[in-house]
């Protein structure tokens, strides 16, 4: 019996993941921080809304007409969804075959992105939990992250509904999204 090697673990696959991350991230510049949480709303050029809904689909896409920095992987690969109680971003965006982005994490980290999905939010917070950005179901109260050490796609919370950065992929080729190459 021949052994089967993923396409992701050959060395061609390697080779393919390397050349995409070296060739589409500035080395030489350092990055711009994003914005802080509050400061979103103020941002030059910022369009209404910064996500988009994504046709037949419950995921939301980037607004391309922001003007935000370059970042790896692209932002036009951003799916932002809010997933169901009592479940991680890891499941949330499996379920629409999809991938969690944590990259993806501080771009979502806003009361934009809670607008988008619709979520009904009483009061905004910001506070430090590996599920947040979430929604209280119960008091409805939305929670940004205060620290981005604690962004998370693993975290579950029984009262959270958790908003999820997710990102699709190049079939064999987890680690790329389709706009990466």
């Amino acid at each position: 019996v021949e052994p089967f090697i993923p396409y992701e673990y050959t060395c061609e696959g390697m080779l393919e993941r390397i050349n995409a991350y070296i060739e589409h991230q500035d080395f030489c510049q350092p990055t711009n921080p994003f914005p802080t949480i509050n400061e979103s709303r103020s941002w030059h050029g910022n369009p209404s809304s910064l996500f988009l809904p994504l046709p037949n689909s419950s995921a939301l896409i980037w607004a391309g007409n922001s003007s935000i920095h370059a970042c790896w992987p692209p932002l036009s690969a951003l799916r932002l969804l809010l997933a169901a109680k009592e479940s991680s971003c890891i499941s949330a965006c499996q379920d629409d075959g999809l991938m969690c982005e944590p990259a993806f994490f501080p771009f979502i980290n806003s009361i934009e992105a809670f607008n988008g999905v619709k979520a009904q939010c009483d009061s905004l917070e910001s506070e430090k939990s590996h599920v947040f950005p979430a929604v209280d179901l119960q008091t409805r109260e939305c929670f940004q992250q205060k620290e981005s050490m604690l962004f998370s796609c693993a975290g579950v919370s029984a009262k959270h509904q958790r908003l999820c950065p997710c990102r699709d992929f190049i079939q064999g080729q987890v680690a790329l999204c389709r706009d990466c190459l």
